[in-house]
């Protein structure tokens, strides 16, 4: 063969092998397409672990007979997992205890009906607010007491480290209460309010109603406006998953799936 024609079809097979190749690399990237979104960073891959206080019916608390968690809490996370694509687990834990738990790496976050406060607003952050609360009065049907000024000289009930507990050592002088008792569990405090050991319960109204409602033996005398709105915790350094709850908690309230919840566990709005 001329060795003119061997360099030039070598010299063609050069540069359909270059034009092969810049093809080949051109098809991956047009169909390659985003780069995936790397997964959120949680204390276990795949998994969102979030503490809770597992006794405060109806937002989270054991089921009588399945021993199942069960709550308005426990569901609003799980449809809140599967939309940021996590498995969720709950711990349990004295609420008290919680946000030190939380900042110990614990816990991914907390869901434990936790009202949003500038004291807590401190050491954690917060999601958008996903429920309103008021505080309110419990006492055992049939009790002389219609207010918390009928409180005078009576004793007090609530949970360590909530709101509730707040307002009763707000209202305890001015009042004059003869003592503020109080438990790590409020199913506790409403225990001692049956029995006659505490003479109201200031707590959360939606908890309140729903026990009264359940029980029969209690009902709200008065409600205790301060205008709070329970809110997700999450440490400070977690802004990423903090995020991403927001954007699935606002899609839930957007397509109605947070009024189907709500509906579950409180009735029509």
């Amino acid at each position: 063969m001329n060795k003119k024609l061997v360099v030039v079809l070598a010299a063609l097979g050069i540069l359909v092998t270059t034009v092969l190749a810049g093809c080949s690399s051109g098809t991956k990237q047009e169909t390659g397409g985003e780069a995936k979104k790397p997964a959120l960073k949680t204390l276990k891959e795949g998994v969102l672990t979030v503490g809770s206080d597992i006794a405060f019916p109806p937002f989270e608390f054991k089921d009588e007979k399945t021993q199942e968690t069960v709550g308005f809490d426990i569901d609003l996370m799980q449809e809140i997992g599967k939309r940021i694509g996590l498995k969720v687990v709950f711990v349990n834990a004295v609420f008290d205890s919680l946000i030190a738990g939380l900042n110990a790496g614990k816990f991914d976050c907390i869901v434990s009906a936790m009202t949003i406060t500038d004291e807590r607003a401190k050491q954690v952050d917060f999601s958008d607010p996903y429920i309103d609360s008021n505080q309110s009065l419990a006492v055992v049907k049939g009790s002389p007491i219609k207010s918390v000024n009928d409180l005078k000289g009576k004793i007090v009930g609530v949970q360590r480290g909530t709101t509730g507990e707040m307002k009763a050592n707000e209202l305890k002088d001015s009042i004059g209460f003869k003592e503020i008792k109080s438990y790590d569990d409020t199913l506790l405090a409403f225990e001692d309010l049956k029995a006659g050991r505490v003479d109201g319960v200031i707590n959360d109204l939606p908890v309140s109603a729903y026990l009264a409602k359940k029980d029969g033996g209690f009902e709200i005398v008065e409600e205790i406006p301060t205008g709070e709105q329970y809110g997700i915790a999450f440490r400070k350094d977690s802004d990423d998953l903090r995020e991403a709850i927001n954007k699935a908690l606002k899609d839930i309230k957007e397509d109605g799936t947070y009024d189907r919840i709500y509906a579950k566990w409180f009735g029509e709005k």
